[in-house]
């Protein structure tokens, strides 16, 4: 079985984009550049607690992350009131790998740039 794809922006910042362009030449990745954003109304105050956490903990989450987060934020809200057995734990942690929230999965998270504002573009239009 062939291993999977690497995503764009690992192969940018390992290099492989620049040492086999023709790998990666007809692929394109989503851009999402929407926020996170606050929790639904539908989560308990609990999971939107622990929505909330994901949200400053996590600064790559973007729209395109709302659903998973929103098993997380369950999961989690579960766990700190101690209704989460085994295998529910063993499902947060596979949740969160898949966003890039344990050590060995945060090298594969893109963090966003912080725009800065620069002072000459009022000049400049």
């Amino acid at each position: 079985m062939a291993p999977p794809r690497k995503p764009l922006a690992q192969a940018r910042l390992s290099g492989a984009i620049y040492k086999n362009p023709q790998r990666y030449r007809e692929r394109y990745e989503p851009l999402v550049s929407e926020p996170l954003g606050e929790p639904p109304v539908w989560l308990k105050p609990l999971e939107a607690d622990a929505w909330q956490d994901f949200r400053i903990r996590l600064p790559w989450l973007n729209k395109s992350h709302r659903g998973i987060t929103s098993i997380a934020a369950c999961l989690q809200a579960r766990m700190v009131a101690d209704e989460l057995g085994v295998l529910g734990q063993t499902l947060l942690l596979r949740v969160l790998g898949s966003m890039g929230a344990t050590p060995a999965s945060s090298r594969f998270a893109v963090v966003p740039e912080p725009e800065i504002e620069d002072p000459a573009d009022k000049y400049f239009c």
